[in-house]
This record gives structure tokens, C-alpha cells and sequence, in this order.
């Protein structure tokens, strides 16, 4: 039997409905009841690949989990500030225990990122969207609404991506890249 993180890993940080374990130096963050995995350390490497070179200026990203993709945007050298904006303060806390962000560059915002997105003034240069755990007839309408008002923020060279499970598969990935490229 091969290992599996809930059962050999150790947790690390626990609030609310949301724990992060560790396991073989990899980190694991689960929401609600049973072992629903939200997000994995390993996905560095699809941020690398997915974000390319487009984070630049102001940026702006929905949706936390374990801070990969904020270090990860931090790292590049024209971004002045990041503000990532998250919905559930049980993954801001853990997160802040788990894989803590020290960049002055860096802002964490509880909120509900369409609110956000209509009621902020402000403008970016680099929007990326990473707010939902799987692509989709569930969650395709949610995002559809997100790319819209995410649209509303941008700068006029600005760039939005939305972080794209590499398992979606057939229609569902045919709508979601059509969802960004129209």
C-alpha cells in the first residue's frame, strides 16, 4: 500500500475546516468534513508552466490555499504588490502557519472574491484566478462570472489567467480556455 497524507503525513496547522498536513516535506491543505484535498504543494510546477512570465505590477489573485501560487507570483521581479484575496479564514489561518508569506509586497484579504471584484476600485496589471479545486459543469458557471468581473479590474495591457486543472478533460476544458480567450 502506497502512503497517503492523511493517514502517514502530520498535521501542522488546523483551524476551522481546514488542516495541512506534512508528509515527505510536501504540503497537503484539505477542507470540510473527510479528506477533501484542496490544494498541494506539488503545484508549483503547474503555476511555473501555466503563469509563464505574465505576473508584472499590480497583481491581484483570488483564492489562496497553501500561498504556492502568491510565493510563487512574489518571486517575479516586476511585481509591486499582491493582493490575494480569500474566502475562507480557516485557510488564512493555516496557510499563515503552514507555508507563512514575509513580503511587504503581500496583502491577504477575507473576502468573497466577485464582491471583491465589484467593489474594489482598483486596477491590475496581472489577475489569476485559483478559487475552485476542479473545472467542471459545477464549477464552470461560478468561473464564467469571475472571468467577467475580473475583466472589469484589469488595466488595458492587462493579463487574466485562471489555473487550469491539468485533469479536466473534453468539454469542460473546450468551455473553460473559451471562457478566456473570448
Amino acid at each position: 500500500m502506497g502512503l497517503i497524507y492523511f493517514r502517514d503525513g502530520k498535521v501542522i496547522a488546523e483551524s476551522g475546516n481546514a488542516r495541512v498536513y506534512k508528509m515527505d516535506d510536501k504540503l497537503f491543505l484539505e477542507k470540510g468534513p473527510g479528506h477533501d484535498l484542496w490544494a498541494l504543494e506539488d503545484e508549483l510546477q503547474d503555476y511555473i508552466e501555466q503563469l509563464d512570465s505574465w505576473p508584472k505590477g499590480e497583481c491581484l489573485e483570488i483564492g489562496l490555499g497553501l500561498g504556492v501560487a502568491s510565493r510563487y507570483i512574489l518571486t517575479f521581479p516586476n511585481v509591486a504588490s499582491l493582493t490575494t484575496v480569500e474566502l475562507d479564514q480557516s485557510v488564512i489561518d493555516v496557510q499563515a502557519i503552514a507555508n507563512p508569506i514575509n513580503d511587504s509586497r503581500h496583502l491577504i484579504l477575507k473576502a468573497h472574491g466577485l464582491y471583491y471584484l465589484y467593489q474594489t476600485d482598483r486596477l491590475f496589471d496581472f489577475i489569476f484566478l485559483d478559487f475552485y479545486k476542479v473545472i467542471d459543469e459545477d464549477t464552470l458557471p461560478t468561473i464564467a462570472d469571475m472571468i467577467t468581473a475580473a475583466r472589469l479590474r484589469l488595466k488595458p495591457d492587462g493579463k487574466l489567467l485562471g489555473w487550469l486543472d491539468k485533469h479536466t478533460e473534453g468539454n469542460d476544458y473546450l468551455i473553460f480556455m473559451s471562457l478566456f480567450n473570448s
